[in-house]
């Protein structure tokens, strides 16, 4: 009969299949996808997390330093021109006295070098806020020395009302300077024309009251506090004459006698 040749064709073919099929299922049912990692699996997972955190972790922080230091010193110098400006304000109007104005440095070179040596002690009173609230407000005056400084408050706790701690360090002077006649004022005769001074310490260098600099801090890219510790974010100074003197021209001359000396 001519089945059995074509039954005899397809039993390779029908063994092979089944062969394969067999394999298959074998190396199928050998894997386990739910093992798990193994121990060097996991070391190896956490190394490279590790080195990806060590990696990318010191740029965040030095972004962070950085923006932080930078938003200070913008605060700082804005501190500095507010103090002066309203200085000004009093000079021009004609109110300044004694008690109001930066203490006198007893000379009119403040601008040489250490001429006026960093503060070393707060002024007696309490901290200046921008918050009514505060009850512990200054009384407004001006410090009685140079070497005071008055604690500043810019950023209330909107959670406190009352807790106003200071944020910033200012320290203000003034030269000795001249009255409406070109004269050294004496006794207790406010100046009718001065060179002043203002620096703007950030409040973290309290710590270091007593070895503090006067040259402004340099804002460099920083991780950490940098020249906050010792030095001014903010050094500023200004020749003041009242405007409405009718010899401001000869004062300011002679605060400005000549080319990098006196308060020019």
């Amino acid at each position: 009969m001519s089945v059995t040749p074509t039954k005899k064709r397809l039993a390779p073919a029908i063994t092979l299949r089944y062969a394969l099929g067999l394999t298959q299922k074998m190396a199928a049912s050998s894997r386990h996808p739910d093992r798990g990692l193994t121990l060097i699996e996991g070391l190896v997972a956490i190394v490279i997390v590790s080195v990806t955190l060590v990696s990318i972790t010191p740029p965040i922080f030095w972004a962070t330093g950085t923006r932080v230091q930078n938003r200070r010193a913008e605060q700082a110098l804005q501190l500095a021109q507010g103090e002066i400006d309203r200085v000004r304000t009093l000079v021009d109007q004609g109110q300044a006295t004694i008690d109001l104005l930066p203490p006198n440095a007893g000379t009119n070179n403040i601008r040489a070098a250490n001429s006026v040596p960093a503060p070393i002690i707060p002024k007696d009173g309490n901290v200046i806020s921008v918050n009514p609230l505060c009850t512990n407000r200054d009384d407004g005056k001006a410090p009685d020395s140079p070497t005071k400084y008055l604690q500043v408050n810019t950023d209330p706790n909107p959670e406190n009302s009352n807790d106003c701690k200071a944020n910033f360090l200012i320290q203000t002077f003034r030269s000795t300077g001249f009255d409406e006649n070109g004269i050294v004022p004496a006794g207790t005769t406010a100046p009718a024309g001065f060179v002043m001074g203002v620096r703007v310490y950030s409040i973290v260098a309290e710590r270091n009251v007593g070895k503090l600099l006067t040259e402004q801090a340099s804002l460099k890219g920083t991780n950490g506090l940098g020249n906050q510790l010792t030095r001014p974010l903010a050094v500023q100074y200004s020749t003041i004459v009242r405007s409405n003197a009718s010899k401001n021209l000869d004062i300011y001359r002679k605060l400005c006698p000549s080319s990098g000396a006196g308060g020019c």
